[in-house]
C-alpha cells in the first residue's frame, strides 16, 4: 500500500473518531480515551515499523469499528482498546500518559510509607513520603519515555 492510500486511511478513521465523539458525554470520553486512538497513528512509521504498520493498522480499524454508539454498552470498545494498547505497550513499549505515576505512588506508598511509617510509629509523616516517591519515580520514568516519543 503506498503512503498517500495510507494517510488517507489513518484520515478517515480520525474522522470516524471525531464524529463519534462528538456525541459522548464527558465520562465516556475519559473512559474511552479517544486521544490516545487519535494520536496512535502518529507513531507509525516512526515508533512502530513501516513493515509491521499494515498489521497494526488493522488492529486499529477493528478497535475503532468497535466504538459503540453513545446509549450503548462500551465495555466491548473499552476491552478491545486496552488489548490494543497492551499489545503495543509489549512490542513497542508505547504507554499510556501517567502510567508509571499511577503505578508507583502506591506502591512506594505502600512498600516505602506504610513499612518505614508502621516500624517508626509515625504513619502521618511515611506515607506522604511514599507517595512522593512513588510519583518522582514515576514522573522520571515517564520522562524518559516521553522523550523516547513512547507517550501515547
Amino acid at each position: 500500500m503506498d503512503t498517500a492510500e495510507f494517510e488517507q486511511r489513518i484520515l478517515s478513521y480520525r474522522q470516524l473518531i471525531e464524529e463519534k465523539e462528538k456525541r459522548y458525554r464527558e465520562n465516556q470520553l475519559r473512559q474511552y480515551e479517544l486521544g490516545i486512538l487519535k494520536r496512535l497513528p502518529d507513531k507509525f512509521g516512526n515508533i512502530i515499523q513501516s513493515h509491521e504498520q499494515d498489521y497494526w493498522m488493522g488492529k486499529f480499524e477493528e478497535v475503532v469499528k468497535e466504538l459503540p454508539e453513545p446509549s450503548k454498552n462500551g465495555a466491548p470498545f473499552v476491552k478491545a482498546k486496552n488489548q490494543l494498547l497492551r499489545d503495543l505497550n509489549k512490542k513497542y513499549k508505547l504507554q499510556r500518559k501517567g502510567q508509571w505515576v499511577s503505578i508507583f505512588m502506591p506502591v512506594f506508598m505502600v512498600s516505602i510509607g506504610v513499612s518505614i511509617g508502621t516500624a517508626t510509629d509515625n504513619l502521618a509523616l511515611w506515607i506522604p513520603i511514599g507517595m512522593v516517591l512513588g510519583f518522582g519515580v514515576g514522573y522520571l520514568i515517564e520522562n524518559q519515555a516521553k522523550k523516547k516519543d513512547l507517550i501515547l
